[in-house]
Order: structure tokens, then sequence, then C-alpha cells
């Protein structure tokens, strides 16, 4: 059965039926009306799981940059690029020389 599919049975199901959990695989009885992932994991790792799956534009996480990170990499592949000497005093070469 389709991700899909699970899902929609699993929200039209009554309280206390035994369900499968549409991304893990998992058996739990629904326990409130909204349920249709299991509680087997922390947090909300099979929903999450499935939205990122079934929703096209999450399934590319390179689709998903904010305006102010691709200005901040923009901004900073720049400076690389154009300061070839470069060096990071937490560098391993670079560690110590201080001139203050």
């Amino acid at each position: 059965m389709k991700l899909i599919d699970r899902y929609k049975l699993n929200k039209s199901a009554k309280v206390g039926q035994e369900l499968v959990c549409p991304s893990c695989g998992t058996k739990f009885i629904k326990s409130c009306y909204q349920q249709a992932f299991c509680k087997s994991k922390d947090g909300t790792q099979c929903k999450d799981k499935y939205w990122n799956t079934v929703t096209p534009n999450k399934r590319n996480n390179k689709t998903r940059i904010s305006p102010a990170s691709a200005a901040w990499m923009e901004r900073n592949s720049n400076y690389r690029q154009h300061d070839v000497d470069y060096e990071h005093p937490f560098s391993g070469e670079g560690l110590g020389q201080w001139t203050d």
C-alpha cells in the first residue's frame, strides 16, 4: 500500500482501531481522532519523514534555501574566492600566531 493511501486510511479510521504507521510500518492503536502516525519514535520523526517524502519541493533540500541564507552564502562565497591568501586564525598553521 502506498504512503498516501495508508495515511488516508489512518485518518479515516476510528479511535481504538489497530493501524500501521505510513512511515515506519509499526502497528499502533489509534488513540485520538486526528492521529495518523505511531508514537514509537521520539518527537515527530514519522510525521516529518512522511511529509518530507510526499511533498515534492521538500525532497530536494537545495530548493528550500531561505533568502537570508542565499544572501549570506553569496557574500561569503565572493569573499573566500577573491582572498586566496586568507588564513583563518584557528587553522593549523595560524594557531599561536596572534600579533596582539
